[in-house]
């Protein structure tokens, strides 16, 4: 294999990897601006997955059945709504109980689906100019060319900006996340908004389940998430609650994580006849193993993550005020 070939491949492998990073991301980020954790995104990245090959099997269609993820991610994000904004639950333990519901019934119900043949998303051009740009040395075949998911996902980075700064829809969702009894005061509806950013989050988990069986993978396999649901969680505070910096996030992951996969193409190995060829040949074999190599993204996430939280600055990105606090209008 080429050093060319192989950075294609390889940027390729990103682009497409972290698409469900985004777009579990961006969900989980609308609901904490709005001061709702959910740390159920793993089980409803499961439950759009699952639903997803379901529909795309019996309508034939995968655009139907990405349609049918992402509305069942959101149904299943309405009970951790329910609980947390409704019963006032613990947002932590509720987000957790989902995540192991999600597992447990996609693993029971998911079995008989395992060899299900279908027809995910092909891989296609960007609209009208993709021809022209998909021309373009290394970077025109990684971006501009992918899964119709993969462009959905990039146009909703920017979306999600749009609305979160740029609309009152949005900025009425972050009042609630760092005020919500002001933001009574003044006439917004607390329960309404955040009960509309979890669902937001949810169809957007589900939206990233699909994307994930449909179009990265093709099949259906139990824990078909393998965690990135965990993953997409802590980008949100990687990214200090921007949806430019999840971006920037998701791709560092995925890199990591696509040259795991891609590890056994690599050889850099030291001829025989260099000097240290005896003491570092085996520290390089050691460190592209491919079980090591499996923990490289989780590692860099981890020492990522902790950097930004000790490095960081008060600023109008940081966590919001009233994340993880049930709001009582009674009691306020």
């Amino acid at each position: 294999m080429t050093d060319a070939s192989f950075l294609i491949g390889l940027a390729d492998a990103t682009v497409s990897a972290s698409t469900v990073l985004i777009l579990a991301g961006l969900g989980e980020l609308i609901s904490e601006r709005a001061g709702i954790l959910n740390l159920g995104v793993e089980g409803m990245i499961l439950v759009g997955a699952l639903s997803g090959v379901v529909a795309t099997v019996m309508t034939g269609s995968y655009w139907i059945g990405f349609a049918v993820g992402s509305i069942c991610g959101l149904l299943t994000a309405t009970i951790h709504a329910f609980l947390c904004i409704s019963l006032k639950a613990d947002q932590a333990i509720s987000g957790i109980m989902l995540t192991l519901l999600g597992t447990g019934v996609t693993t029971y119900f998911g079995q008989q689906w395992a060899s299900a043949q279908f027809t995910g998303f092909p891989d296609r051009t960007l609209p009208v100019i993709g021809g022209l740009l998909v021309e373009i040395p290394l970077l025109g075949p990684t971006v501009f060319e992918g899964p119709a998911t993969d462009f959905i996902a990039l146009g909703l980075v920017v979306a999600v900006w749009w609305l979160l700064t740029r609309t009152n829809l949005g900025l009425e969702m972050i009042s609630v996340g760092e005020d919500p009894e002001t933001a009574d005061t003044m006439g917004i509806d607390v329960f309404r908004m955040r009960y509309l950013a979890v669902l937001i989050g949810g169809l957007l988990a589900g939206a990233a389940g699909a994307h994930l069986s449909l179009a990265f993978n093709g099949i259906w396999t139990n824990n078909i998430a393998a965690g990135q649901g965990w993953i997409a969680v802590a980008l949100v505070i990687f990214a200090r609650w921007r949806p430019g910096r999840l971006l920037v996030g998701a791709y560092l992951f995925a890199l990591f994580n696509s040259l795991r996969l891609r590890s056994q193409s690599l050889d850099l190995a030291l001829g025989p006849e260099s000097p240290l060829a005896g003491l570092l040949n085996p520290v390089i074999e050691f460190l592209l193993n491919p079980a090591i190599m499996s923990m490289y993204p989780y590692i860099v996430t981890l020492v990522v993550l902790v950097a930004t939280i000790v490095l960081r600055r008060d600023d109008d990105s940081a966590q919001p005020a009233a994340l993880v606090q049930a709001y009582s209008r009674e009691a306020d």
